[in-house]
Protein backbone atom coordinates (compact mmCIF):
# COMPACT_ATOMS: atom_id res chain seq x y z
CA UNK A 1 0.00 0.00 0.00
CA UNK A 2 3.18 2.78 1.60
CA UNK A 3 19.58 1.98 -1.13
CA UNK A 4 20.15 0.32 2.25
CA UNK A 5 21.64 -3.14 2.28
CA UNK A 6 18.94 -5.81 2.40
CA UNK A 7 19.08 -8.09 5.40
CA UNK A 8 16.01 -10.26 5.90
CA UNK A 9 15.67 -13.28 8.16
CA UNK A 10 13.27 -16.04 7.07
CA UNK A 11 10.29 -16.76 9.31
CA UNK A 12 11.27 -20.34 10.06
CA UNK A 13 14.50 -18.93 11.56
CA UNK A 14 12.86 -16.12 13.50
CA UNK A 15 9.16 -15.69 14.30
CA UNK A 16 9.76 -11.94 14.51
CA UNK A 17 9.64 -11.80 10.72
CA UNK A 18 6.05 -12.98 10.80
CA UNK A 19 5.21 -10.53 13.58
CA UNK A 20 6.57 -7.81 11.34
CA UNK A 21 3.96 -8.75 8.74
CA UNK A 22 1.34 -7.36 11.11
CA UNK A 23 2.92 -3.91 11.14
CA UNK A 24 0.34 -2.43 8.66
CA UNK A 25 -2.42 -3.71 6.58
CA UNK A 26 0.54 -4.74 4.14
CA UNK A 27 3.51 -6.63 5.47
CA UNK A 28 7.03 -7.75 4.65
CA UNK A 29 10.38 -8.61 6.20
CA UNK A 30 12.87 -6.07 7.52
CA UNK A 31 14.98 -4.41 4.85
CA UNK A 32 18.11 -3.42 6.69
CA UNK A 33 19.75 -2.77 10.04
CA UNK A 34 22.01 -0.04 11.41
CA UNK A 35 24.39 -0.66 14.34
CA UNK A 36 24.32 1.90 17.15
CA UNK A 37 25.01 2.09 20.90
CA UNK A 38 22.98 1.45 24.09
CA UNK A 39 19.20 1.61 23.63
CA UNK A 40 19.97 3.12 20.25
CA UNK A 41 21.47 -0.27 19.34
CA UNK A 42 17.91 -1.54 19.30
CA UNK A 43 16.27 1.39 17.63
CA UNK A 44 17.64 4.90 17.18
CA UNK A 45 15.68 8.09 17.63
CA UNK A 46 14.81 8.34 13.95
CA UNK A 47 13.27 4.86 13.92
CA UNK A 48 11.35 5.57 17.13
CA UNK A 49 9.82 8.72 15.68
CA UNK A 50 9.00 6.95 12.41
CA UNK A 51 7.31 4.03 14.15
CA UNK A 52 5.29 6.30 16.47
CA UNK A 53 4.21 8.30 13.41
CA UNK A 54 3.20 5.08 11.68
CA UNK A 55 1.23 3.93 14.73
CA UNK A 56 -0.62 7.26 14.91
CA UNK A 57 -1.37 7.13 11.18
CA UNK A 58 -2.68 3.56 11.39
CA UNK A 59 -5.02 4.40 14.24
CA UNK A 60 -5.88 7.63 12.42
CA UNK A 61 -6.97 6.16 9.09
CA UNK A 62 -9.00 3.49 10.88
CA UNK A 63 -10.65 6.19 13.01
CA UNK A 64 -11.31 8.26 9.89
CA UNK A 65 -12.87 5.20 8.20
CA UNK A 66 -15.16 4.64 11.18
CA UNK A 67 -16.20 8.30 11.24
CA UNK A 68 -16.76 8.59 7.48
CA UNK A 69 -18.55 5.61 6.01
CA UNK A 70 -17.46 2.15 7.13
CA UNK A 71 -18.53 0.03 4.16
CA UNK A 72 -17.10 -2.28 1.53
CA UNK A 73 -17.45 0.52 -1.05
CA UNK A 74 -15.38 2.88 1.10
CA UNK A 75 -12.49 0.43 1.47
CA UNK A 76 -12.73 -0.49 -2.22
CA UNK A 77 -12.27 3.19 -3.11
CA UNK A 78 -9.49 3.53 -0.52
CA UNK A 79 -7.62 0.63 -2.14
CA UNK A 80 -8.08 2.28 -5.52
CA UNK A 81 -6.67 5.44 -3.97
CA UNK A 82 -3.55 3.60 -2.83
CA UNK A 83 -3.06 2.28 -6.37
CA UNK A 84 -3.44 5.76 -7.87
CA UNK A 85 -1.19 7.55 -5.38
CA UNK A 86 1.60 5.01 -5.70
CA UNK A 87 1.15 4.10 -9.39
CA UNK A 88 4.70 5.18 -10.36
CA UNK A 89 5.90 2.11 -8.47
CA UNK A 90 4.32 -0.09 -11.15
CA UNK A 91 6.34 1.68 -13.85
CA UNK A 92 9.51 1.30 -11.76
CA UNK A 93 8.79 -2.41 -11.29
CA UNK A 94 7.74 -3.23 -14.85
CA UNK A 95 10.71 -5.56 -15.36
CA UNK A 96 10.03 -7.32 -12.08
CA UNK A 97 6.34 -7.75 -12.89
CA UNK A 98 7.12 -9.22 -16.30
CA UNK A 99 9.35 -11.85 -14.68
CA UNK A 100 6.66 -13.07 -12.24
CA UNK A 101 5.40 -16.63 -12.72
CA UNK A 102 1.91 -18.08 -12.25
CA UNK A 103 2.71 -19.25 -8.70
CA UNK A 104 3.34 -15.69 -7.54
CA UNK A 105 0.13 -14.48 -9.19
CA UNK A 106 -1.83 -17.21 -7.38
CA UNK A 107 -0.23 -16.04 -4.13
CA UNK A 108 -1.21 -12.43 -4.87
CA UNK A 109 -4.81 -13.34 -5.66
CA UNK A 110 -5.03 -15.42 -2.48
CA UNK A 111 -3.52 -12.60 -0.39
CA UNK A 112 -5.92 -10.15 -2.06
CA UNK A 113 -8.86 -12.34 -1.05
CA UNK A 114 -7.78 -12.30 2.60
CA UNK A 115 -7.15 -8.55 2.37
CA UNK A 116 -10.71 -8.09 1.08
CA UNK A 117 -12.03 -10.22 3.95
CA UNK A 118 -10.08 -7.97 6.33
CA UNK A 119 -11.62 -4.80 4.90
CA UNK A 120 -15.11 -6.31 4.86
CA UNK A 121 -14.64 -7.33 8.48
CA UNK A 122 -13.48 -3.84 9.45
CA UNK A 123 -16.45 -2.29 7.68
CA UNK A 124 -18.88 -4.54 9.55
CA UNK A 125 -17.17 -4.10 12.92
CA UNK A 126 -17.07 -0.31 12.64
CA UNK A 127 -20.65 -0.13 11.34
CA UNK A 128 -22.15 -2.20 14.15
CA UNK A 129 -20.12 -1.34 17.23
CA UNK A 130 -17.76 0.87 19.19
CA UNK A 131 -14.43 1.75 17.59
CA UNK A 132 -12.71 1.50 21.01
CA UNK A 133 -13.65 -2.21 21.07
CA UNK A 134 -13.53 -3.23 17.41
CA UNK A 135 -10.13 -1.70 16.52
CA UNK A 136 -8.12 -3.15 19.46
CA UNK A 137 -9.86 -6.50 19.07
CA UNK A 138 -9.14 -6.78 15.34
CA UNK A 139 -5.49 -5.77 15.84
CA UNK A 140 -4.69 -8.10 18.72
CA UNK A 141 -6.59 -11.19 17.62
CA UNK A 142 -4.81 -10.97 14.27
CA UNK A 143 -1.44 -11.43 15.95
CA UNK A 144 -2.81 -14.30 18.01
CA UNK A 145 -4.09 -16.01 14.86
CA UNK A 146 -0.76 -15.50 13.06
CA UNK A 147 1.20 -17.00 15.96
CA UNK A 148 -1.10 -20.03 15.99
CA UNK A 149 -0.92 -20.38 12.20
CA UNK A 150 2.86 -20.18 12.00
CA UNK A 151 3.28 -22.59 14.90
CA UNK A 152 0.84 -25.16 13.51
CA UNK A 153 2.35 -25.04 10.00
CA UNK A 154 5.92 -25.22 11.30
CA UNK A 155 6.97 -21.85 9.85
CA UNK A 156 7.68 -20.40 13.28
CA UNK A 157 10.16 -21.24 16.01
CA UNK A 158 9.35 -22.61 19.47
CA UNK A 159 7.47 -20.00 21.49
CA UNK A 160 9.29 -18.47 24.46
CA UNK A 161 7.88 -18.00 27.96
CA UNK A 162 7.33 -14.29 27.24
CA UNK A 163 5.48 -15.07 24.01
CA UNK A 164 3.23 -17.61 25.73
CA UNK A 165 2.56 -15.16 28.56
CA UNK A 166 1.72 -12.51 25.97
CA UNK A 167 -0.72 -14.84 24.21
CA UNK A 168 -2.45 -15.54 27.52
CA UNK A 169 -2.63 -11.79 28.21
CA UNK A 170 -4.19 -11.18 24.79
CA UNK A 171 -6.85 -13.78 25.50
CA UNK A 172 -7.63 -12.25 28.91
CA UNK A 173 -7.70 -8.72 27.48
CA UNK A 174 -10.01 -9.78 24.64
CA UNK A 175 -12.43 -11.24 27.20
CA UNK A 176 -12.39 -8.12 29.41
CA UNK A 177 -12.59 -5.52 26.62
CA UNK A 178 -16.31 -5.79 25.68
CA UNK A 179 -17.49 -6.09 29.32
CA UNK A 180 -19.22 -3.13 30.97
CA UNK A 181 -18.16 -4.36 34.43
CA UNK A 182 -16.46 -7.38 35.96
CA UNK A 183 -19.91 -8.79 36.76
CA UNK A 184 -20.99 -8.41 33.15
CA UNK A 185 -19.54 -11.66 31.81
CA UNK A 186 -22.18 -12.70 29.28
CA UNK A 187 -21.97 -14.57 26.01
CA UNK A 188 -23.98 -11.77 24.37
CA UNK A 189 -21.02 -9.42 24.92
CA UNK A 190 -19.10 -11.44 22.34
CA UNK A 191 -21.79 -12.93 20.07
CA UNK A 192 -22.71 -9.59 18.51
CA UNK A 193 -22.11 -8.33 14.94
CA UNK A 194 -19.29 -5.93 15.85
CA UNK A 195 -17.18 -8.52 17.71
CA UNK A 196 -17.84 -11.20 15.11
CA UNK A 197 -16.84 -8.86 12.28
CA UNK A 198 -13.71 -7.90 14.27
CA UNK A 199 -12.80 -11.61 14.45
CA UNK A 200 -13.42 -11.81 10.69
CA UNK A 201 -11.06 -8.84 10.15
CA UNK A 202 -8.44 -10.48 12.36
CA UNK A 203 -8.74 -13.74 10.43
CA UNK A 204 -8.31 -11.82 7.18
CA UNK A 205 -5.20 -10.09 8.54
CA UNK A 206 -3.73 -13.39 9.69
CA UNK A 207 -4.47 -14.94 6.30
CA UNK A 208 -2.87 -12.27 4.14
CA UNK A 209 0.03 -11.85 6.57
CA UNK A 210 0.85 -15.55 6.31
CA UNK A 211 0.45 -15.54 2.51
CA UNK A 212 2.45 -12.29 2.18
CA UNK A 213 5.38 -13.89 3.98
CA UNK A 214 5.46 -16.61 1.34
CA UNK A 215 4.87 -14.07 -1.44
CA UNK A 216 7.78 -11.87 -0.36
CA UNK A 217 10.09 -14.90 -0.31
CA UNK A 218 8.94 -15.59 -3.85
CA UNK A 219 9.29 -12.07 -5.22
CA UNK A 220 12.71 -11.59 -3.59
CA UNK A 221 13.95 -14.72 -5.38
CA UNK A 222 13.28 -13.22 -8.83
CA UNK A 223 16.34 -12.22 -10.83
CA UNK A 224 15.13 -8.73 -11.83
CA UNK A 225 17.46 -5.86 -10.89
CA UNK A 226 15.44 -4.16 -8.13
CA UNK A 227 16.13 -3.50 -4.41
CA UNK A 228 14.05 -5.24 -1.77
CA UNK A 229 12.28 -2.00 -0.86
CA UNK A 230 11.11 -1.62 -4.45
CA UNK A 231 9.97 -5.23 -4.59
CA UNK A 232 7.93 -4.71 -1.43
CA UNK A 233 6.21 -1.65 -2.88
CA UNK A 234 5.48 -3.47 -6.15
CA UNK A 235 4.02 -6.36 -4.14
CA UNK A 236 1.87 -3.85 -2.22
CA UNK A 237 0.50 -2.36 -5.43
CA UNK A 238 -0.27 -5.70 -7.04
CA UNK A 239 -1.98 -6.92 -3.88
CA UNK A 240 -4.06 -3.74 -3.84
CA UNK A 241 -5.18 -4.50 -7.40
CA UNK A 242 -6.30 -8.03 -6.50
CA UNK A 243 -7.95 -6.69 -3.33
CA UNK A 244 -9.99 -4.23 -5.39
CA UNK A 245 -11.12 -7.08 -7.65
CA UNK A 246 -12.26 -9.19 -4.68
CA UNK A 247 -13.96 -6.24 -2.96
CA UNK A 248 -15.82 -5.50 -6.19
CA UNK A 249 -17.17 -9.05 -6.15
CA UNK A 250 -18.11 -8.72 -2.47
CA UNK A 251 -19.96 -5.51 -3.24
CA UNK A 252 -21.68 -7.01 -6.27
CA UNK A 253 -23.18 -9.84 -4.20
CA UNK A 254 -24.03 -7.74 -1.15
CA UNK A 255 -27.44 -6.57 -2.30
CA UNK A 256 -28.12 -4.09 0.49
CA UNK A 257 -24.89 -2.19 -0.09
CA UNK A 258 -25.31 -2.57 -3.86
CA UNK A 259 -28.52 -0.52 -3.68
CA UNK A 260 -26.83 2.33 -1.81
CA UNK A 261 -23.62 2.26 -3.83
CA UNK A 262 -25.00 4.23 -6.77
CA UNK A 263 -26.03 7.22 -4.64
CA UNK A 264 -23.19 7.29 -2.11
CA UNK A 265 -19.96 6.33 -3.82
CA UNK A 266 -19.30 9.77 -5.36
CA UNK A 267 -19.36 11.45 -1.96
CA UNK A 268 -16.91 8.83 -0.66
CA UNK A 269 -14.22 9.35 -3.30
CA UNK A 270 -12.34 12.22 -1.65
CA UNK A 271 -12.24 10.81 1.92
CA UNK A 272 -11.58 7.29 0.61
CA UNK A 273 -8.66 8.43 -1.58
CA UNK A 274 -7.27 10.34 1.40
CA UNK A 275 -7.50 7.11 3.40
CA UNK A 276 -5.76 5.22 0.59
CA UNK A 277 -2.89 7.71 0.71
CA UNK A 278 -2.61 7.24 4.48
CA UNK A 279 -2.62 3.43 4.13
CA UNK A 280 0.19 3.48 1.56
CA UNK A 281 2.19 6.12 3.46
CA UNK A 282 1.89 4.16 6.71
CA UNK A 283 3.34 1.12 4.98
CA UNK A 284 6.19 3.17 3.50
CA UNK A 285 7.03 4.71 6.88
CA UNK A 286 7.23 1.24 8.43
CA UNK A 287 9.64 0.13 5.70
CA UNK A 288 11.78 3.19 6.37
CA UNK A 289 11.75 2.57 10.12
CA UNK A 290 12.91 -1.00 9.53
CA UNK A 291 16.00 0.36 7.80
CA UNK A 292 17.01 2.16 11.01
CA UNK A 293 16.17 -0.66 13.42
CA UNK A 294 18.55 -3.37 14.60
CA UNK A 295 15.77 -5.61 15.96
CA UNK A 296 12.47 -5.84 14.10
CA UNK A 297 10.63 -7.13 17.17
CA UNK A 298 11.08 -3.77 18.88
CA UNK A 299 9.62 -1.99 15.87
CA UNK A 300 6.60 -4.30 16.01
CA UNK A 301 6.28 -3.80 19.77
CA UNK A 302 6.37 -0.01 19.54
CA UNK A 303 3.84 -0.02 16.68
CA UNK A 304 1.29 -1.50 19.07
CA UNK A 305 0.92 2.02 20.43
CA UNK A 306 -1.74 2.29 17.73
CA UNK A 307 -4.04 0.16 19.92
CA UNK A 308 -4.34 2.49 22.95
CA UNK A 309 -4.26 5.48 20.57
CA UNK A 310 -7.18 4.04 18.60
CA UNK A 311 -9.12 3.23 21.77
CA UNK A 312 -8.61 6.77 23.11
CA UNK A 313 -9.73 8.27 19.79
CA UNK A 314 -12.97 6.32 20.05
CA UNK A 315 -13.53 7.22 23.69
CA UNK A 316 -12.74 10.93 23.56
CA UNK A 317 -13.51 11.99 19.97
CA UNK A 318 -16.44 9.68 19.24
CA UNK A 319 -17.57 9.93 22.90
CA UNK A 320 -18.02 6.18 23.22
CA UNK A 321 -19.01 4.71 26.58
CA UNK A 322 -15.84 3.62 28.39
CA UNK A 323 -16.09 1.78 31.71
CA UNK A 324 -13.00 0.79 33.68
CA UNK A 325 -13.00 -2.61 31.96
CA UNK A 326 -12.48 -0.87 28.58
CA UNK A 327 -9.26 0.78 29.73
CA UNK A 328 -8.09 -2.35 31.52
CA UNK A 329 -8.82 -4.59 28.53
CA UNK A 330 -6.91 -2.32 26.13
CA UNK A 331 -3.99 -2.12 28.57
CA UNK A 332 -3.76 -5.90 28.93
CA UNK A 333 -3.98 -6.37 25.15
CA UNK A 334 -1.19 -3.84 24.67
CA UNK A 335 1.07 -5.54 27.23
CA UNK A 336 0.33 -8.94 25.68
CA UNK A 337 1.34 -7.73 22.23
CA UNK A 338 4.58 -6.26 23.58
CA UNK A 339 5.44 -9.58 25.26
CA UNK A 340 4.72 -11.56 22.08
CA UNK A 341 6.70 -9.17 19.90
CA UNK A 342 9.83 -9.13 22.06
CA UNK A 343 9.51 -12.74 23.24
Amino acid sequence: MAGANASATTTNENLDCMFQTLSDDFHIKPISFVETEGWIKIMNLTAILLVITSACMHAGWNFFSKKQSPSIVFFLLASLGTIVWFSPVLVWGAELISSMDSTLWIILWTAGLFQAVYYAGLAGAYMHGAFSIAYPLARTLALLFVVMLTFVTGRGTELSFYALTGILAIMVGAIILPMNSFRDFRLLNYLNPSCLFAVMAAAGTAGYSFIDDIGMENINSLSADMPELGRALVYLQLECITTVAWLSLFQLYTTKKKKSCGTNWRSMIRPAFFTGLAIGATYGIVLLAMSYSVNVSYVVALRQLSIPIGALLGIFLLREFAPLTRYLGVGILFIGLILVAVG
